[in-house]
């Protein structure tokens, strides 16, 4: 009997041993890829929270104009609030809701001469898949454009700028970030007034400021073990 239970906690030495020994690697070993892949897109997911307005809207975008010109689209202002029921109208309001949305924020700009006007919308989304899901329901060919609601600021070269007047729209997807943006003429002219569609006018400058908002959104996220921001 004296033996049998010699053996017993031998054995438990043993197994406590290799669990201490197993618990140690656990605690000492680097994160694993998978746990860097869901840390980082943890981090992508609550860059909008962490980034200013205005470093998520730049003051001022340079693009190439239809006729090979460098001209700058300037930022006009940055909407209050970020509710998504605000900046979508009914054509997006329903699959907001469906994939999620977590919060919409909008500013507008003017090109250089200040006689068209853009407002580009940030819309978030839990997840990337949440995100691509909703893209798949902007309204593309539109006339006017549908979407992402003009924002409209008194006392701006977008004064008169409402949705009646939207002439073309862009979207772009990154992560759970869809960026949608919509361009009009400033004197508010509604979009059937116009002579002929001239998407040309309106391309380059909005393709720049989508892409000048979505740049610092869809930055690869850099998981750094070991710093005041990430715990690993």
């Amino acid at each position: 009997m004296l033996v049998a239970c010699g053996i017993i906690a031998a054995i438990s030495l043993g197994v406590a041993a290799q669990a201490a020994r197993l618990a140690h690697a656990e605690s000492v070993r680097g994160p694993s890829k998978a746990e860097l892949a869901t840390a980082a897109a943890a981090g992508l997911a609550q860059r909008w929270e962490q980034l200013t307005l205005g470093q998520i809207f730049p003051p001022s975008v340079g693009y190439t104009s239809a006729q090979q010109t460098r001209e700058t689209a300037r930022r006009l202002g940055i909407g209050a609030g970020d509710s998504c029921d605000e900046a979508l109208d009914t054509a997006l309001d329903s699959a907001a809701r469906q994939a999620g949305c977590v919060a919409a924020i909008r500013a507008s700009y003017a090109d250089e001469l200040g006689g068209t006007v853009y407002t580009v919308g940030v819309v978030v989304f839990p997840d990337s898949g949440a995100a691509a899901e909703f893209a798949t329901h902007v309204p593309r060919g539109e006339d006017p454009a549908a979407g992402l609601q003009a924002l409209s600021l008194p006392g701006t070269a977008a004064a008169l700028f409402k949705d009646p007047e939207r002439q073309v729209s862009d979207v772009r997807v990154a992560g759970p970030y869809v960026v949608l943006a919509v361009a009009g003429y400033a004197d508010g002219r509604p979009a059937g007034q116009a002579t002929e569609p001239r998407p040309s006018v309106f391309g380059p400058a909005a393709s720049s400021i989508v892409s000048a908002v979505m740049a610092p959104l869809a930055a690869p996220e850099r998981v750094r073990c070991g710093t005041a921001e990430w715990t690993c």
